[in-house]
């Protein structure tokens, strides 16, 4: 007996028309090109059907929404397998069709299928296969109870790598309450069985694996190759996906100005991977000048930001009821030496924040050069105080600043620095800017921050004070002394090599004008191409492809990066 996602698989291969119970409990119809389809048990949010399917172990919160981080260590509620049923089954769906040309191009969806009911259709499935690109803009709106679930259907999606000069790579646009998934679920029929990505916890599998998989193969370096783009939309939901080699961004994600007042509001990205992106891992928000549109409600968990160019984390505008949580952002920055985009794009994380209570805790943020973590406060015409809890996180390697805390706060604000683990700041960046001058704190707070700042229960190592600069602070139960460093199941990176050991290889260091050619030595480790080398031969001016006789070839990381279990930060990170 096939179970109910294979039955309806069959049905769109056959474009019967009209398909018989199979006795699974998801009979129906659906048509490439045709929307109507009527399942005979089973609906939207109703996910109790007994398809006879294995529906996991456990129970799980399966909202979508933040998960809740009660207890000692904050750990989210995350069972080994997380159950099936999680968006219902599905009443009506609509397979996408696909076109004569190698890439997916629907700016309208609406109006290039104007027979489906977009206001009511379940599933909008995207055939398996490899495009060049993909574009899907003018997705309807939506109510949080009954989204529009955007997924793959026969197996894996795969979209790049586009010409050099193709304007994008892979875009989504418009709407609300829109979910784009990659997971397996039988019960809801969505993914595919071949390419359940981490499910159960395969994070060492999940490689190559996931429903949706993106990779430009570094195409076009530059803003135009984002491995996903998201703009005009709000309330949308994006999960179960792999982003590799985009010229840019892995995940972009902002409502410009210039289409008018959008806030992009109750936005939830977790359980994505993104690895070895040209520039940054995760980019939300504007950079530029306000004005700007706030971002309320931003939940992003359980992600994978590594190897990076640029900053792994880079957010914007945010707002209320925001919550990063159990994230790992590792190796970042390695392009500190030669970043095409200039100085400063060399941290771990860029976090703005402009109004609301926030809270960022249990994330793990490992590698950078300039300022590991950048935080900033700053409110725009109009916005009100800013709460903020940074707390139980795990901040370490990084060639000179541990965290800088600037813009404006007034009175009325608070934040709170609280319970993090901080190793690891040792100073190397006049290798590149022979005027930086070390630092003497861990935390270094700018003239303008005035709101109250608390420091309480963070442990440090390094010989440093704890905090410097501005701001009303106040400091309760800090203690310096050793600090455990980070141990993952299974990284692929080289034991015992020193996290800061890895950049990408360069022949020079372009960012400091003047400076002699880059000269390696042995057991340096760089990225070239997203593959990992070790140095075995010091050698000057020699791309590692090259010269096999100066450059061992690595295994590819697997970068299953969960802690052991016995480690002091059992609970933090990716779960």
């Amino acid at each position: 007996m096939q179970n109910g996602r294979d039955f309806a698989l069959l049905c769109a291969v056959v474009l019967s028309g009209a398909c018989a119970d199979d006795g699974s409990g998801a009979a129906g119809e659906t048509a490439t090109g045709s929307s109507e389809t009527s399942v005979t048990s089973g609906g939207p949010g109703d996910g109790s059907a007994d398809d006879g399917v294995d529906d996991g172990v456990g129970t799980a919160d399966t909202s979508g929404g933040a998960q809740d981080t009660t207890g000692d260590t904050g750990e989210p509620p995350r069972t080994e397998c997380d159950p099936f049923g999680r968006f219902g089954t599905p009443s009506t769906s609509f397979v996408l069709p696909t076109q004569e040309r190698t890439g997916i191009y629907y700016p309208d969806v609406q109006e290039s299928f104007p027979e489906v009911d977009w206001a009511d259709v379940d599933r909008l499935y995207i055939p398996a296969g490899q495009y060049t690109s993909m574009s899907l803009g003018n997705l309807p709106d939506r109510s949080a109870d009954d989204p529009l679930v955007i997924t793959n259907m026969g197996g894996q999606v795969r979209i790049g790598p586009n010409l050099p000069d193709g304007n994008y790579l892979w875009t989504m646009s418009g709407g609300s309450n829109w979910v784009l998934t990659g997971r397996w679920d039988p019960q809801s029929q969505t993914g595919d069985e071949a390419a359940p990505g981490h499910r159960c916890g395969e994070y060492g599998q999940a490689r190559g694996n996931y429903g949706f998989w993106s990779d430009d193969a570094y195409a076009a370096r530059e803003y135009l190759h984002m491995g996903l783009s998201v703009s005009g939309a709000s309330a949308f939901e994006i999960e179960f996906l792999e982003i590799e080699r985009s010229g840019f961004a892995g995940i972009r994600l902002l409502n410009p100005w210039s289409d008018g007042e959008l806030p992009m509001a109750d936005v939830s990205v977790h359980d994505t991977y993104v690895h070895d992106t040209d520039g940054e891992g995760i980019y939300f928000g504007w950079t530029g000048g306000p004005p700007g549109n706030l971002i309320a409600g931003l939940q992003v968990f359980n992600n994978r930001f590594v190897r990076t160019g640029n900053e792994a984390l880079q957010i914007q505008d945010i707002g209320p009821d925001s919550e990063i949580h159990h994230n790992v952002m590792a190796f970042s920055a390695l392009h500190w030496r030669d970043n095409g985009l200039g100085a400063f794009q060399d941290g771990n994380a860029q976090i703005a924040i402009r109004e609301g209570a926030v809270s960022i805790h249990h994330n793990l943020f490992i590698g950078a050069a300039g300022s590991l973590v950048s935080f900033w406060s700053q409110p725009q015409d109009g916005d009100g105080e800013r709460m903020v809890q940074f707390a139980d996180n795990v901040i370490a390697d990084v060639r000179n600043l541990g965290v800088y805390f600037g813009g404006t706060a007034g009175p009325d604000s608070s934040f709170e620095f609280t319970g993090n683990f901080l190793r690891g700041i040792e100073f190397t960046y006049d290798a590149l800017d022979p005027g930086a001058v070390a630092p003497t704190t861990v935390f270094r707070l700018g003239a303008e921050v005035n709101g109250v700042v608390t420091f309480s229960g963070n442990h440090w190592e390094d010989d440093l004070d704890l905090v410097g600069g501005g701001g009303d602070v106040t400091e309760a139960d800090n203690v310096q002394g050793p600090v455990e460093p980070v141990e993952f199941v299974d990284s692929g990176y080289p034991d015992g090599a020193d996290v800061l050991r890895l950049e990408a290889w360069t022949a020079e260091s372009t960012l400091a004008p003047g400076s002699p050619p880059r000269d390696y030595v042995e057991d340096d480790l760089v990225m070239y191409d997203a593959v990992l080398y070790r140095c075995i031969a010091a050698n000057t001016d020699q791309p590692p492809p090259d010269y096999p006789q100066s450059w061992e070839a690595l295994p590819t990381p697997v970068d299953d990066l969960r802690i052991v279990e016995e480690s002091p930060y059992a609970g933090y990170g990716i779960h």
